[in-house]
Parts: C-alpha cells; structure tokens; sequence
C-alpha cells in the first residue's frame, strides 16, 4: 500500500522494526537484506576530522534532497532528468540509534541570527527514501515504472574515527608513538610541563591513583589544546568525546613517555601496580569495550564513505599542521575495509566500495580558487588515496561547501570575500592565491600571515518556506555518492 505521495505506507513499517530489532541482535532481517541485494538500500558514512563540518554537510545534504525542485542540483543526475519525485525521513530502524537533528539545525540556520548547527558529539542516523522514477527499459517491458531507493546515513564524532588505528596498536607502541610526536612542533608547545612529567613517570613503579588522575585531566586539557589549534592526529577521541560510559576508570590511563627506556620482558614482568600495568589494562579495556564496538556495530556496517576534510584552515595554520592532516587521513583509511565484493558476501562481511574525499568550506575563498583547493586535497590525501586504490577503488576527490555564507566582491581592483562575522556584523577580506600543491619554503609565508574571519551563516534563509541552503557544488558530492544507484 502507498500513500498519496506514492511513498510505502507507515502501516507495513511497524512490524518490519520488530525483526531488524532483532537483526542487531544477532538475527538478519530478510527485507533489508533483500533491498541492499536489489541495490535498493545501503548505508553512508558521513566522517571527517574534528570541525571538518559533518553536522552541517548532512543538515545540507538532506535539504537539497527534501528541497530538489529549488534546490541548485544541476549536477545530479536524478534532478537533472526530472527523476526524483520526492524524498521522505524515516527514523532508522536501530533502536539504539538517535534520530538525526535535522529539523533543528535547519531551524537554526534560518533563524533572524542564524547559527551553525551543534557539532556531533554521539552517534546519530536516519534512513532518507528517494522515490525515483525508472529510466526506460525496452529489454524488460514489465519494468516499474517507480522504485524507493533507501538511503542511511551515519554520523559520529570525528575524535572516534582518530581511535580505529588503536585497534591495531598495543599500549606499549602508543606510548613510543606519543613520544616521538610529542617533542616535535607544536605539540611540545602545548604540553609545556606536562612533557617533562609524563617523561619522568617511572613505568615499573606503583601507581598513584590520585597523581594518575590529576596526569589525566591534564593530558585531556592538552588534547582539546590540539583540537582548537586545529591539529588532526588526536587519540584517545573519547577523552574528548567519551559518550555513553558507565565506567569512566577506563578513560584514566596516559602514556608513559619512556618505555622506551625498557625492554618488552621488563615492561611484561611489570608488577600489577605498577603504572605500565595499570594503563595497559585500561588503555586494553578502552580498545575492547568503546573502539571494537564502535567498529562492529556501527562502522563495518557502512558500504560507502565521505571523508570531509577543512584544507583551508590546515593550509593557514602551516606546514606541520597540514602533515599531521595527512598523517591521521593515511592513518583512519587504514582502517576502512575497501573492495569490492560479490552482493551475498557483503551480506555479512560489508566493504566499502566508494570514497569520496571533499574539501569544505571553499566558500571562504574565491571561485577561482576552488579547482586548486581540490588538487591541493588530492596531494594531501595521497598516500590515503593509494591505500583504497590498492584494494581496488578508484577514490574520488571534490571541493565543496555544505552552506554558501559569502560572496564575491571587488575591493581596490582586487577580488575579495565578503559575508557576515561572528556577530552578525559585515565582514570582508583578501586571500592569497591558493595553490595546487603543498607550499615549501618561503611560499608558506602569505598564509601563515592570513587570518582567517569566521563567517556566520547568510541570513535571509526561510524555514516557513522550505528554502532550499545555498551551497557549493553539494550536487557533484551527492552524483559522485549515489548517482549510480539511482538508476
């Protein structure tokens, strides 16, 4: 039975919940299987580093859907030849799952001071239905002539996505990995003395408990030190962002910056008060309890990714910040599970078998620009790029702004930016040229010198309306991820 709008009626929904309750149990649910057998349903993963935008991508994502007669799609198949007749938001069906705030952040960005919606801080999800029309077919007569493609999507913290390399790392080389990053710039700047208290921590003597929770609390307050300098490899995430723990002693362990100091036998025969013992079970029990079932229940289950990532605010931060970028990008994707794979088999062992890697935010530069914004993201990723390509996808990379907050203006025969601040005030700036290449030497001088103003969302948006988000090029993101399955 279909509604009015041609959509499946809510009726037969009800009991389908049920059995994919139980599907995550445990027990397969026969109709979603089914669909993602008949191509008809399968699941995105919207991530990204930490303020790379993702709660915003989606809230845009899915208003240029809901919006598509409005919206500027021309870059999506599916509008472009008239096939999308219309999208609905149903709630996933996983319990345990909280609906995507989309409403709210839509409201938000179309109130008289419009406001950024909240960034992620837990899981969250919901299952958007395209009704689409069926291209014409002359082999298959008896063809439908419309289909529901569903469409589920994913969104978790950025600092989570940091911690699935820990998965494939021991406590003990964590902490030489700490070690050799936290002397170099920046971060021995922004340990300041901590550096020399986690390096004087004998490992093999007793612990304190008090003195180790006053380390902790000081190693979290570095942590979120990294993050607003814009810095990309932050682990563990979920001292940042714990979400849902009963038993935050999980969370109290720090690296011990001279293991090195010890061979593995010592470090093993450790006594189990010791402090290397100590934060080897927890950091153990934080792997096992949070990273692993973050992984399986959530992760794995995704068949294709975007990977959002801020280049132009790595580019005017400076060279060591656009490494560590690079490194936590080659890091992450190599937990990603690429390939292709026969449609039974992804039934119950899912790979991923498309990424997209989208800069955000170009809006923050000229039009002229945005091409060299694209290339300069495929150098960054590049070693991220060749990892996925190994398995057999061929990665895409795009440039993109989930939300348009500026215009182009001319300022003393030069071209400039133009939008509103954080105050709602007009505000207006000039950029260097953005290059199509990682600068070297003297050339990183007119970025480190640029500042970039935060913009505020434009104002104007009507939520009464259904006002469709200005935006960038949302269209080529959303082709390059679902347009073939639209067919």
């Amino acid at each position: 039975m279909k509604d009015s709008d041609g959509f499946v009626s809510n009726i037969f929904k009800k009991p389908l919940k049920s059995v994919i309750h139980k599907a995550e149990e445990g027990v397969s649910s026969a109709a979603v299987q089914i669909e993602k057998l008949r191509d008809q349903r399968f699941c995105i993963g919207i991530t990204g580093l930490s303020q790379s935008g993702k709660s915003t991508f989606i809230t845009s994502l899915i208003n240029q859907l809901q919006q598509h007669e409005a919206a500027n799609l021309p870059g999506f198949s599916p509008v472009l030849t008239d096939r999308l007749l219309g999208v609905k938001i149903h709630p996933l069906d996983a319990p345990e799952l909280p609906q995507f705030p989309y409403e709210a952040a839509y409201r938000g960005l179309t109130n008289s001071q419009p406001q950024w919606p909240a960034s992620t801080v837990d899981i969250s999800g919901c299952l958007l239905e395209l009704r689409l029309e069926n291209t014409a077919s002359r082999l298959n007569p008896f063809r439908r002539q419309q289909f529901s493609l569903y469409l589920e999507i994913r969104d978790y913290p950025g600092e989570w996505l940091l911690d699935l390399p820990l998965r494939e790392m021991s406590y003990a080389r964590w902490c030489a990995q700490c070690s050799a990053q936290y002397t170099q710039p920046p971060r021995v700047e922004l340990l300041g003395d901590l550096l020399d208290d986690l390096q004087h921590i004998d490992p093999l003597s007793e612990v304190d408990e008090t003195h180790l929770q006053a380390l902790h609390q000081r190693y979290v307050h570095f942590l979120n030190a990294c993050k607003r300098n814009h810095l990309s490899l932050i682990q563990p995430g979920r001292f940042l962002l714990s979400g849902q723990i009963e038993d935050t002693e999980i969370l109290c362990f720090v690296p011990l910056l001279n293991c090195g100091d010890y061979n593995a036998g010592q470090l093993n025969s450790a006594p189990k008060n010791s402090y290397y013992k100590v934060c080897q079970r927890r950091y153990q029990r934080y792997i096992k309890e949070l990273v692993e079932p973050f992984y399986k229940k959530f992760f794995s289950r995704i068949d294709r990714q975007l990977v959002l990532v801020d280049i132009i605010s790595a580019l005017n931060a400076g060279p060591e910040y656009i490494d560590d970028m690079r490194q936590a990008l080659a890091n992450i994707t190599d937990s990603f599970a690429y390939g292709r794979r026969h449609k039974l088999l992804q039934l119950f062992s899912p790979k991923i078998d498309k990424v997209i890697f989208a800069a955000t935010k170009i809006d923050q530069v000229l039009s002229e620009d945005h091409e060299a914004v694209r290339q300069l993201l495929a150098v960054i990723v590049k070693q991220a790029y060749r990892n996925a390509q190994h398995e057999g996808i061929h990665p895409i990379c795009e440039a993109t702004a989930a939300v348009r907050s500026s215009k182009e203006i001319k300022h003393e025969n030069q071209q400039g930016i133009s939008g509103f601040g954080v105050e709602g005030t007009p505000i207006g700036y000039i950029h260097p040229r953005i290059p199509n290449r990682i600068p070297e030497g003297d050339e990183w001088r007119p970025f480190q010198e640029w500042k970039i103003p935060p913009l505020n969302p434009p104002k104007g948006i009507s939520y009464q309306n259904n006002d469709a988000i200005p935006h960038i090029r949302i269209d080529s993101v959303l082709n390059a991820l679902i347009g073939d399955k639209c067919i």
